[in-house]
């Protein structure tokens, strides 16, 4: 499919807040159209229209061709972008080709990715004469709600819309999945004078063709300065993955986040916020090799924090790579050893038991084996490893990289070393039988 992106309006309520057209007005790193254009392309859609207006040469300029987001970029000026949107809309006709079917959304709007990829998937089953709306029923959690498209329907299908619509038990969301007959729709609106892409909608749902798709996640109409916050609000709150571990999401997150929100508008790349978090792990070897454990603990829980930075990153501006992913895993590996390591010298230098190398190895041994068991789940069973879902109560049993790190961090202020290392060796083990076991069981 291609997908249209209607940009021709003016932007007049944001724009005070911005000096650059709405559309271009940046949100954590990316611009709004940007985000959506990089949005729809992780949907499989390459293929971009632009619909401009106001700003036709800005946007041209700004956005290119499309090579830099690695999809394409073609646009189509509405010189009656002032009557409304549905003259945007009814602009596509003259690149439209016979039984398409496309992706027409705002270029203003947010929305969680899962949603768009949801959403997406319902295209094959629309018949030509139909349209597919995204709508939100969950009307308590709707943003500015007063400021909706309210929507009004029986079934999976709408009845009618309407902003001022008293009578009404979803949203429009602003997200469609067009045919030929929303084409025929708006020519017939526009006709009678009526140029709202709603006005057309309408005389489809009076058919009974707006077939109805309710979104289950979050989204929003940037329309002025306090929805563009909540916009940004929705964007980190997704940052967070559901594999979390019990520490990462109740505590790092509450960090790593806020340190994400600084530097998304910076070049920092995901790689290297990972680079980072390893150096600062090693420096934390080092801090415990030379009887510095409180500097140590410290630093390795920095260093945990940082760890989740990059990811977020790389999934908040689509920067995402397999060499990252790698590059992460392998830097994490090192990072455990080296730390491992630095307690156990400390611990012998100190004592010269041998106990702390026979501890210190099956540390080593161990800790691995949480993400190695994990890269084997998702390839033998085709999903992730969900430790909410899989782990069951065993998810608050701080035996994850996180966890690991923040029993590090209490060993290195309580000064108890021996003691952190033997929890670590038998910790990770512990985790790992107790993981075969349940899949055992399972199988």
């Amino acid at each position: 499919m291609r997908a249209v992106l209607l940009a021709a309006g003016e932007g007049r309520r944001l724009r005070p807040y911005f000096n650059r057209p709405k559309p271009l007005a940046r949100l954590l790193g990316l611009t709004l159209i940007e985000r959506n254009i990089l949005s729809l392309r992780e949907c499989g859609i390459k293929d971009f229209i632009i619909i401009t207006g106001c700003y036709s040469t800005e946007l041209k300029d700004y956005l290119g061709n499309g090579e830099k987001f690695g999809v394409s970029l073609n646009y189509l000026h509405n010189p009656d972008w002032e009557k409304g949107n549905g003259m945007s809309a009814y602009t596509f006709r003259k690149d439209y080709h016979k039984h398409e079917k496309f992706v027409l959304l705002m270029s203003d709007h947010v929305f969680e990715l899962d949603l768009l990829k949801n959403f997406i998937k319902e295209a094959e089953n629309i018949k030509q004469d139909e349209l597919l709306l995204a709508a939100d029923s969950q009307l308590e959690k709707v943003y500015d709600i007063d400021e909706c498209t309210k929507v009004k329907f029986e079934g999976n299908y709408a009845v009618k819309l309407g902003k001022r619509l008293n009578d009404y038990n979803a949203v429009d969301c602003g997200l469609f999945i067009g045919t030929g007959a929303l084409l025929d729709a708006l020519s017939r609106s526009i006709e009678r004078g009526a140029y709202a892409l709603t006005d057309a909608v309408n005389l489809m749902a009076e058919l009974g063709k707006v077939k109805l798709h309710f979104v289950k996640n979050n989204w929003v109409d940037v329309d002025d300065y306090h929805s563009y916050k909540h916009a940004e609000k929705i964007l980190l709150k997704s940052l967070i993955p559901a594999k979390d571990g019990f520490i990462s999401r109740v505590f790092n997150r509450r960090f790593s986040i806020r340190i994400t929100r600084l530097l998304a508008s910076t070049s920092v790349t995901p790689n290297q916020m990972t680079l980072l978090s390893f150096l600062i792990t090693a420096v934390a070897a080092v801090s415990f090799a030379m009887a510095k454990p409180l500097l140590g603990g410290l630093l390795a829980q920095l260093a945990s924090v940082l760890d989740g930075v990059d990811g977020e990153i790389s999934r908040l501006k689509f920067l995402k790579s397999s060499f990252g992913e790698v590059f992460d895993s392998i830097l994490d590996r090192y990072g455990d050893y080296l730390i491992v390591a630095g307690m156990v010298y400390s611990w012998y230098h100190a004592t010269g038991d041998s106990m702390a190398l026979l501890v210190g190895a099956a540390a080593l041994t161990g800790m691995p084996m949480s993400m190695v068991f994990k890269e084997k789940f998702r390839n033998a069973l085709g999903k992730p490893f969900i430790p909410e879902i899989h782990d069951g109560i065993m998810r608050y049993f701080p035996a994850n990289r996180d966890g690991r790190l923040f029993i590090i961090m209490l060993g290195g202020i309580l000064n108890l070393l021996p003691a952190t290392l033997i929890l670590l060796a038998i910790g990770t083990h512990l985790q790992t039988f107790i993981r075969l076991y349940n899949l055992r069981k399972a199988a």
